[in-house]
């Protein structure tokens, strides 16, 4: 294990049982998470597949081609599942984090970062539609996760992964945690060609929503 004298096992000296990977889709959550995973010998659950794997899903009455976690019940599997640190990798942190049970238990909440630029092209490559590509370009650029768990900002691991490759990212992620460096710093909106960039996607959008363009 490259980083086994790492400030992990300082950071888990109470050996707490989770770790919160979070992230707008596209951020590399799922693959940084299962090198994560291997480096320490731990679990992880990616949380909507466990989701949809236990039933634990309902249709969103919206109409959306979405659905809905059944959070509690969600909750409740998670505690039985994990036995050991295991890493969640999970949309919605804030679920986890406004329970005690989980907040008392978690060692440290890992935030993925990528510029908005690059995240269009990444979810553009995995052939998403024009649609739910803008809504997470949009979720990600207007800091909407990092404005969930800001309140949690003292246990956040900031990760800019827009120019690291996943396998890159476990240098970068230990010397944070041995440096104690945490907490929210990045907001795409101070830069003026991504405020413009921004600013038409929301344009575009307005126009379809309103019956005009494709």
């Amino acid at each position: 294990m490259k980083y086994q004298g790492s400030g992990l096992a300082k950071m888990n000296e109470d050996n707490k049982e989770f770790i919160i990977i979070s992230g707008t889709p596209g951020t590399g959550k799922s693959s940084i998470g299962k090198i994560l995973s291997e480096e320490i010998n731990c679990k992880y659950i990616e949380v909507s597949e466990f989701a949809i794997k236990k039933g634990l899903v309902v249709p969103d009455e919206t109409g959306r081609n979405t659905y809905v976690i059944k959070e509690e019940e969600l909750k409740e599997e998670i505690l039985k599942e994990s036995n050991g640190l295991t890493i969640l990798i999970t949309h919605y942190p804030d679920v986890f984090l406004d329970d005690d049970r989980f907040y008392f238990n978690t060692a440290f909440v890992l935030l993925l970062r990528t510029n908005p630029l690059i995240l269009m092209k990444r979810l553009e490559n995995k052939g998403w539609n024009h649609k739910k590509i803008s809504e997470n370009v949009l979720a990600e650029a207007f800091n909407t996760i990092a404005e969930d768990i800001y309140d949690y900002n003292d246990m956040i691991i900031e990760i800019d992964t827009t120019n690291i490759k996943p396998e890159d990212s476990l240098g970068i992620i230990f010397d944070k945690i041995t440096s104690l460096d945490f907490g929210i710093k990045i907001n795409w909106l101070i830069d003026e060609s991504l405020v413009n960039f921004i600013s038409s996607l929301v344009d575009r959008i307005n126009l379809n929503y309103n019956g005009v363009g494709d």
